[in-house]
């Protein structure tokens, strides 16, 4: 991706705040894999929500009456809607240590989940004291993330990772995003020919940060698609300033669109 853009570490964290779990494998059965639903929280860590039966709650259970360290990887996608077409933005790998989320820190826990997985079962894992036969919230810290985007890929030792926080913007550029996807493309495929080096197309807000924008083209007389990314003049701070950048882009005969 061409600067300005986000730090790697930064950019990581603001993809995974945006990324769903959707499989898992035990260090200790290395050629079992299953699925699992959760959530990513604040600090950038998997949160897991494991119903009576499945793998990993039968795991952590048996970890809790041993006081055995339980080792996960965790896979997370996070998908961007190019037209009608699910697309991984990209893919992230947790390695960690995963434990039953303390009953401190449940409710925050399962509000993170809910929003991906609106559930009342999810009530019965924020118990003080859950019952054996009830669902459990899991929480993995991680050892290592690697990740895989279109045009970059790498590895972040855990502590890095988490020392980092995501790009405070990135709730309100989702949903601008989502917004400019749904309602503006004409407008937005538009302003590709006032970008130097990008081809006539379709174009969708891929990435939207406080550094810039990356346009996914797909071209109008076929082939790969393209990522163009456009900078923003200075660093954007508000949403209201994500805005005006994004109606700059899409109303003026000019490269770089200002904040």
């Amino acid at each position: 991706m061409r600067q300005p853009s986000p730090s790697a570490i930064e950019r990581v964290r603001s993809l995974a705040a945006t990324a769903t779990p959707t499989t898992a494998v035990l260090a200790n059965n290395p050629d079992t894999r299953f699925s699992v639903r959760g959530a990513v929280d604040h600090a950038g860590r998997a949160v897991l929500w494991a119903e009576v039966g499945h793998p990993l709650h039968e795991a952590l259970r048996a970890s809790q009456h041993e006081h055995a360290d339980l080792t996960i990887g965790v896979g997370l996608s996070a998908l961007r809607h190019v037209g009608r077409t699910p697309t991984v933005r990209a893919r992230l790998w947790c390695d960690g240590h995963v434990s039953i989320v303390p009953a401190g820190e449940r409710r925050d826990a399962a509000l993170a989940v809910w929003d991906g997985c609106p559930d009342e079962e999810l009530l019965a894992a924020v118990d003080h004291d859950p019952m054996p036969d009830a669902p459990l919230l899991a929480r993995v810290q991680p050892t290592a993330v690697m990740y895989h985007t279109y045009d970059a890929s790498g590895l972040i030792d855990g502590p890095s990772y988490m020392a980092v926080r995501p790009d405070p913007i990135t709730g309100a550029a989702e949903r601008i995003l989502r917004h400019v996807n749904d309602c503006h493309r004409d407008e937005l495929s538009a302003s590709l020919r006032h970008l130097p080096g990008a081809p006539d197309g379709a174009a969708w807000l891929w990435e939207l940060d406080a550094h810039g924008v990356t346009l996914w083209v797909n071209p109008v007389h076929g082939g790969h698609p393209a990522l163009i990314r456009v900078p923003w003049s200075s660093r954007v701070t508000r949403p209201c300033q994500l805005e005006r950048a994004l109606f700059d882009l899409m109303s003026r005969h000019e490269s770089t669109a200002h904040p």
